[in-house]
């Protein structure tokens, strides 16, 4: 009988609410793989052998007086291994240590320092495969001014150095953009795109009434993310438009958006989130959903969010801004509207050019392009990469 092959999956999140390291741990299953997760909370999925839960910080490192000893007088790798190695498990260190595992998949900046450590990342598990997953862009440099991010940055700046590490045999991200900035800057290989797409979902587009075009935008709820713009553009078109906004987070944010939209009326409607697993379907009731995202950031400027794609298996039409990742599948496909401008009056102009055939087209257009982006697709991609396929190409 030959052996099974053996997988580590971290990340500072709980992976039962993290949507892409579930379809990572998801798609190592079905293939085969017996998989370990660390992360927080006490559980990550049932298809699992062992969850290791991450422990809390050394008390001395928390606090005013903590951040300043941990950030501002240790040693860069003495404050990774306080704040982060401390917190992973024995077990886990053990069996990473003396080749446990045939696969370590590193998503995000958190666990980065790790591979350095040469008491964890030694000889006796060379042949083990590592690999890293980056799921935006991280800056050069932590936004803001606060005292935090003035007494964090260097240490940030020293871990996010790592993701160059040689000890990383293969690294993977979610669009081009994003990829294309990063082997730029190290001077590494563009990492592998994988995209955040669910799963396929065999439905049809729903019909669509003329008087009553339903727009949808849903996740977290932020500012930062067009919601006050698709709010002023309703106020602004036909009354033939009605938008709801199935948003989670700051419940205090989520307020205010009522209070900021009561003068709609049934216009705008502000709904709690559908379970994530149900999300494709519960869309499908609506038309078109908004991705409006003002460029103020790089990770805004390049965003190409789950969301976008749980719209396409949804059968819905799209309307985005100049966003270049998600402006580029609108047009490849046809399935949609790009904005020029990011003024609520250019998305309400927009909105009002749109006839009841193009709402039609935009929909049969999105369910032509489920059948490409899903996460069938980059379930491919992903096993390839992380069994060394694109890593032996590219050396």
């Amino acid at each position: 009988m030959i052996p099974s092959k053996t997988a580590l999956v971290a990340v500072e999140s709980n992976i039962s609410r993290d949507p892409r390291v579930r379809r990572q741990v998801d798609w190592l299953v079905d293939d085969g793989w017996v998989v370990d997760t660390i992360g927080l909370g006490p559980s990550s999925t049932q298809t699992v052998r062992d969850h290791f839960e991450l422990g809390s910080a050394p008390k001395w490192t928390r606090g005013p007086l903590g951040s300043l000893l941990a950030y501002g007088l240790l040693r860069r790798g003495w404050t990774f291994a306080a704040l982060t190695r401390t917190r992973i498990p024995p077990t886990v260190r053990d069996r990473v240590r003396s080749g446990g595992y045939d696969l370590i998949i590193l998503n995000d900046r958190h666990f980065t320092p790790w591979v350095a450590d040469r008491r964890d990342f030694g000889d006796a598990n060379r042949s083990t495969h590592v690999h890293l997953d980056l799921h935006e862009y991280f800056p050069q440099d932590l936004r803001g001014k606060s005292l935090w991010a003035r007494l964090a940055g260097p240490s940030y700046r020293w871990a996010r150095k790592t993701f160059a590490h040689p000890r990383f045999d293969s690294r993977s991200t979610v669009n081009t953009g994003i990829s294309r900035l990063y082997a730029g800057e190290f001077g590494i290989p563009e990492p592998a795109v994988i995209r955040n797409s669910p799963p396929f979902v065999e439905q049809s587009p729903s019909p669509v009434v003329d008087s009553a075009i339903r727009l949808l935008h849903h996740g977290i709820a932020s500012w930062d993310r067009g919601l006050r713009q698709m709010v002023d553009a309703v106020r602004m078109c036909e009354p033939r438009f009605s938008l709801t906004l199935m948003l989670l987070g700051d419940q205090g944010l989520i307020n205010e958006l009522k209070d900021y939209a009561a003068d709609l009326g049934d216009r705008v409607r502000v709904v709690p989130p559908a379970p994530m697993e149900e999300l494709s379907r519960v869309v499908n009731d609506f038309d078109i959903e908004i991705m409006f995202y003002r460029p103020t950031t790089r990770n805004l400027e390049l965003a190409l969010p789950n969301k976008f794609f749980e719209a396409v298996q949804g059968r819905l039409g799209l309307i985005v801004g100049e966003s270049p990742m998600m402006a580029e599948i609108v047009r490849e496909y046809q399935n949609g509207v790009v904005v020029s401008g990011w003024d609520a009056a250019d998305l309400a102009r927009a909105l009002d050019a749109v006839t009841v055939n193009d709402v039609v087209r935009f929909k049969a257009a999105s369910e032509r392009a489920a059948q490409d982006l899903n996460a069938d697709v980059e379930r491919s991609v992903f096993l390839s990469v992380v069994a060394g396929e694109r890593a032996k190409g590219q050396s």
